[in-house]
């Protein structure tokens, strides 16, 4: 089941990204050892009712995304002409799987139910970034049918960027 997250789910959002950092520095990948995301990230996350939690059959929380229907700011330094869709589109940040549930569908489950929010919201493009060393993240934007569009850049470092067309 995936719902909207709480200010109660928080410590055991934060458990499971402190597991995705430890995983991308054991493949030597400098994304998100800064102490992001943190706690102030997940709590803004909540506030603006973008975070989304997935839960097991036993209701544990076992993966995290911020799912976001008004853009984001860092994609306008892309021109316009590289990216493949227009308009309105869904972007999803902070995507983190339990060490426990991971390989197992949880973050294209997570994708997937971004993709249905777009569609009930009339919107027809999602927009993604990752490091360029995530290989299990790229791996699935390209099972997932995403293009790459080019690069955009955060305080913490140049990242690609993807779309893919939803209709």
């Amino acid at each position: 089941m995936i719902r909207v997250a709480t200010y109660g789910d928080i410590d055991s959002i934060l458990s499971i990204v402190r597991s995705a950092q430890l995983s991308l520095r054991e493949l030597g990948i400098d994304q998100w050892q800064d102490g992001y995301p943190s706690r102030e990230a997940i709590e803004e996350d909540i506030t603006r009712g973008v975070g989304y939690v997935m839960c097991d059959d036993n209701d544990t929380i076992i993966a995290y995304a911020a799912i976001v229907l008004d853009g984001e700011p860092a994609y306008s330094q892309i021109d316009e002409t590289e990216w493949h869709t227009e308009g309105r589109y869904v972007v999803v940040h902070r995507l983190c799987v339990a060490a426990s549930a991971r390989r197992k569908g949880g973050a294209i489950r997570m994708m997937q139910h971004a993709i249905v929010l777009a569609k009930e919201a009339g919107i027809k493009a999602f927009r993604i970034d990752t490091h360029e060393g995530n290989i299990r993240m790229l791996a699935m934007l390209r099972k997932l049918g995403f293009e790459r569009c080019g690069i955009v850049y955060y305080d913490s470092g140049k990242r690609i960027a993807f779309d893919l067309k939803l209709d």
